[in-house]
């Protein structure tokens, strides 16, 4: 087994254990995140309900769910969800069935109170026995929030309130966000770097059940 079977595989049984798998590329040339992403395809067509947060503009989140052969249009506001975190920090509103864009005004704590109020409105409406959140390039935080490290840990606060057992997959570029390191390997039981070595990309296991594939 390769390292990117291995990825997947992992991914695969943390859905089933509500488990989260961090994905750590060392910058945009790695694309490790993208294999995560295809990893969605199996749960979106079992009906089984996905939550993403993306802190990058919406056309790059749905470029990347096409480079991962997902057909997110079909899913979108059925079983699939989108917080548009970037939308909502420059009042971009796509307009899109399924997209969710916090209105107003906002900084760190005033976007936390109204991403907790659409959590439980959305959690009231559809009542889910699980979700699989997904954390779109969440170190695109550092361009949003004056304070991402303390936000990150407010965010990661709400899960124990929703009441809804989770799964998820954080992926996160690292030079991008060095501060947001540190949380990752913290709120992650697997993660996984992708580096480039010699033209090549290579995936390590840094935090799990083995060291290095």
């Amino acid at each position: 087994m390769d390292s990117e079977e291995k990825l997947m595989t992992i991914i695969s049984e943390s859905f089933l254990k509500g488990k989260i798998v961090g994905i750590a590329d060392q910058d945009f040339s790695s694309f490790t995140y993208i294999p995560a992403l295809r990893s969605l395809k199996k749960p979106l067509e079992e009906g089984k309900y996905v939550w993403v947060v993306s802190y990058e503009p919406l056309q790059s989140l749905f470029r990347d769910f096409r480079r991962a052969g997902l057909d997110y249009e079909r899913h979108l506001g059925k079983n699939l969800y989108v917080l548009d975190v970037f939308g909502s920090m420059r009042h971009i509103d796509s307009g899109i069935n399924g997209v969710f864009v916090l209105s107003g005004y906002l900084d760190d704590g005033v976007f936390i109170l109204k991403y907790r109020t659409l959590i439980r409105d959305l959690l009231s409406k559809l009542r889910p026995k699980e979700v699989i959140v997904v954390g779109y390039l969440e170190s695109g935080m550092c361009r949003l929030f004056d304070n991402p490290a303390r936000t990150q840990k407010l965010l990661w606060s709400l899960r124990k309130e929703a009441g809804v057992k989770t799964a998820g997959i954080i992926t996160y570029i690292k030079s991008e966000c060095p501060a947001l390191e540190e949380f990752i390997y913290l709120y992650s039981d697997y993660v996984f770097e992708g580096i480039i070595e010699n033209g090549l990309r290579r995936v390590i296991m840094t935090k799990g059940d083995e060291e290095c594939l």
